[in-house]
């Protein structure tokens, strides 16, 4: 027993690694172009939004996407209205990998080890894109090969009793925001859960509670960094935490209306959790564009001119 587990848990560390590696390789390939993106394709909300939903349905990094951007705000390059439309959009291109995983692309991964392992034989720019190919093949192929290591015990009696004690959205958020600030990834988080409730291994109301709250999880990196910035980017980072948080707040008011459309289009339940993902990612940014000025007032009211952690910084510094 003490064997299986410790190879579920490498497996799963071997998911996360490649996550990682793989986002990096992504940053790395498209740093100079996603920054000349972001500064040249934001000046109104709808394509900031549209831009956001673009990158990150390539990048699949949250994390990173935020970063990036409130450094380029801070840097002047991108406005704060601008920024906020690019965190609109970017959360809606997150749940991309939630559909991969529904449409079974796991199926492929073999395919995508080869392929950027061969590209890597090549001169540039093709051995250029090698690593964020290889990397994409082995996450999804340790997600396969986790699948085959937990469906020996989707019917063991401590399972089934672990998964009944904890049988409710709200713990299932608190979840999903703990794994995602531990980890830094919702979409790690995301495409975990999908895999564990398309194993039998958690519910519909498990797996939609943790994807919905690792999106609050994930933002901690982007709040840490804009400590040492200015005012917009402050501002941009708590804005990436208030859209997961209204998430959260649509996912729960609307949960149960949300889960019986989902539920009658008779789909599989790794695919109607990524269809959940995504339409309440979709109303929450279709909800934050309506009141975009609304928005941006909310923003400045909570982080001020002189900014929240500024402010919080010299207490801390006059009381030392």
């Amino acid at each position: 027993m003490f064997s299986t587990i410790l190879i579920i848990l490498a497996t799963i560390l071997l998911f996360l690694f490649s996550v990682s590696k793989f986002s990096k390789n992504i940053e790395k390939v498209a740093s100079d172009k996603l920054k000349k993106i972001l500064t040249s394709t934001t000046s109104t909300p709808v394509r900031s939004t549209f831009t956001g939903f673009i990158v990150n349905a390539i990048f699949q990094s949250n994390t990173a996407l935020t970063v990036t951007l409130v450094g380029l705000v801070n840097a002047g390059l991108v406005t704060f209205p601008g920024a906020l439309g690019v965190v609109i959009g970017s959360n809606v291109g997150n749940t991309l990998t939630s559909q991969l995983i529904a449409f079974n692309i796991i199926a492929f991964a073999p395919v995508f080890i080869v392929i950027g392992f061969l590209m890597k034989r090549f001169k540039n720019p093709i051995r250029h894109y090698s690593g964020p190919v290889f990397y994409f093949g082995l996450l999804f192929l340790s997600l396969s090969y986790l699948q085959l290591l937990i469906s020996p015990y989707i019917n063991n009696p401590m399972v089934l009793e672990f998964i009944s004690n904890t049988n409710s959205i709200y713990i299932a958020v608190i979840v999903g925001v703990v794994g995602a600030a531990i980890f830094q990834s919702s979409t790690a988080i995301s495409v975990l859960a999908i895999t564990f409730a398309a194993q039998g291994v958690f519910n519909f109301d498990q797996a939609f509670g943790i994807i919905v709250g690792s999106g609050i999880g994930t933002t901690v990196t982007a709040l840490v960094a804009s400590f040492v910035m200015n005012t917009a980017s402050q501002r941009t980072a708590f804005a990436h935490l208030w859209f997961n948080v209204m998430s959260v707040i649509v996912g729960i008011i609307l949960f149960e209306p949300i889960k019986y459309l989902i539920l009658s289009l008779n789909t599989s339940l790794g695919q109607s959790i990524a269809n959940a993902h995504l339409l309440v990612s979709f109303v929450t940014a279709i909800f934050l564009l309506i009141s975009f000025k609304w928005y941006i007032r909310f923003i400045e009211l909570i982080i001020p001119n002189k900014g929240f952690f500024h402010k919080s910084r010299s207490i801390i510094e006059n009381k030392i």
